[in-house]
């Protein structure tokens, strides 16, 4: 144990000699082309913790040390990505906050549950690659749950020719928000706990299926969204990926275990031009 932290000790002291670690900051940016869907015509509460609207991913690699910002970025997403699918989205701090708000038929508290990455030297100096992972729990207007809903983005960029990758990555990681923002679009309407918000009435808590029944297996499939590699050439560094569909990169190494294939897909809707 003694051994173990004097080594540690010594590979700071060398980080401090050399002139410190290196740090890539990585800050994901961007807007949403305005998706053209027919939205859901229900009121409903979005909320973002003040935890999710800081969330920040550290993790250090071969003496490098990655600090991903994707809290700000995913509070002004999630803030379009509703504001689009619903009628009317208003935005909350937390569930108590949300279920005061009358008129409600339903509440949604999306998470970030997972970020990796592949740099560019992991993946050969051909292209970096990001995948995150939401959880995003769905609450009836009373903050009683009702289901959770888990869907993966992918994203990626160009290899950096000049810097520490840090903006390449940046890239990589706004396409696989936009990644999961489409995935949101096009088939949250799909699914059963929709049913009742496309005719405007309020969800109703559901009784839990005990954990491992035949029924808690089906309700996960079915409230699972099936994680599709985004199709986006990488783009160069200085802009945000194209929306047009082509050949596509190999999806990120540590990317979670894909869904079974009958469950549902889905690319970005159209934009308008």
């Amino acid at each position: 144990m003694q051994r173990t932290a004097h080594i540690r000790l010594g590979l700071a002291t060398l980080c401090a000699v050399l002139g410190g670690c290196a740090k890539v900051a990585v800050l994901p940016e961007g807007d949403l082309p305005k998706p053209l869907v027919v939205q859901t015509p229900a009121k409903v509460g979005v909320v973002v913790t003040s935890e999710a609207s800081n969330y920040t991913h550290k993790e250090s690699r071969a003496s490098i040390d990655y600090e991903a910002q994707l809290g700000p970025s995913h509070k002004h997403l999630i803030e379009e990505i509703f504001k689009a699918e619903f009628a009317d989205a208003k935005v909350f701090d937390t569930v108590d906050a949300a279920r005061l708000e009358p008129g409600l038929l339903a509440i949604f508290e999306p998470r970030i549950e997972q970020f990796s990455f592949a740099s560019a030297k992991e993946t050969g100096g051909q292209y970096c690659a990001v995948t995150i992972r939401y959880q995003i729990s769905i609450y009836a207007p009373d903050g009683s749950p009702v289901d959770t809903l888990t869907l993966t983005g992918y994203g990626s960029g160009p290899a950096p020719k000049i810097g520490n990758g840090a903006e390449e990555l940046g890239i990589a990681t706004f396409a696989a928000m936009r990644d999961a923002a489409a995935k949101f679009l096009t088939q949250f309407p799909t699914l059963d706990v929709a049913k009742p918000l496309l005719v405007s009435q309020a969800l109703q808590p559901k009784v839990q299926p005990l954990p491992g029944s035949p029924e808690a297996t089906a309700a996960a499939a079915d409230m699972t969204i099936e994680a599709v590699p985004i199709n986006d050439p990488p783009p160069v560094a200085s802009t945000i990926p194209s929306s047009t569909p082509a050949s596509s990169p190999p999806p990120p190494p540590a990317s979670p275990p894909p869904v079974p294939p009958s469950q549902m897909q889905g690319q970005f809707p159209a934009t308008e031009p």
